[in-house]
């Protein structure tokens, strides 16, 4: 152990650690998210979040998740035949005590709508800036708020050829069967 007026190593290692594994628990949530809104299930998009957690700039007012769940799930369903919300630059900051955390991730969400004419593909480019919280030993997201950086709307002219197998929008999906 090495004490020379700085932390002990120990104690660095264990704070370390706790942070790893609160990194590794923050990550599953945000990836438990973009499954559950892909998939449609709105039980995992909650699961992601704590009760009565807020969701800040995604309409005129703010509101909670639960809400959120209720009217966007079917909305998405209606709306697109599919979906893919894909995160990266995730940068996790604790507070001093490790019991919340400012999460920012970048998100490139596709939409697929179908148009009369061609599909049309709705891209959108923002950040998702998320204050988690540990409660109950478990973290979570408490607040969210989404910032948009670019939005596009092209035509789907043409598709890849192949005998590809489509994903499923709800619990039929492959990614909900276990061997």
């Amino acid at each position: 152990m090495v004490s020379s007026g700085m932390c002990l190593v120990t104690h660095c290692y264990v704070r370390d650690m706790t942070q790893l594994a609160a990194k590794d628990e923050i990550t599953g949530a945000l990836l438990r998210y973009t499954r559950g809104i892909d998939r449609l299930d709105g039980d995992l998009v909650l699961s992601a979040f704590h009760p009565g957690a807020m969701c800040v700039d995604y309409g005129a007012e703010p509101m909670r998740i639960e809400d959120f769940v209720t009217y966007a799930i079917p909305k998405l369903g209606d709306a697109y035949s599919a979906t893919q919300h894909r995160l990266s630059n995730v940068a996790i900051e604790f507070d001093e005590g490790n019991r919340s955390a400012i999460c920012e991730a970048y998100v490139l969400a596709f939409h697929v709508k179908q148009d009369e004419a061609a599909p049309k593909l709705h891209t959108f480019n923002g950040r998702y800036i998320d204050r988690f919280e540990r409660q109950s030993d478990v973290w979570k997201i408490a607040t969210r708020t989404l910032r948009v950086e670019w939005s596009r709307i092209e035509t789907l002219d043409e598709t890849m050829g192949g005998a590809w197998v489509e994903s499923g929008r709800d619990r039929s999906d492959v990614v909900y069967q276990r061997p």
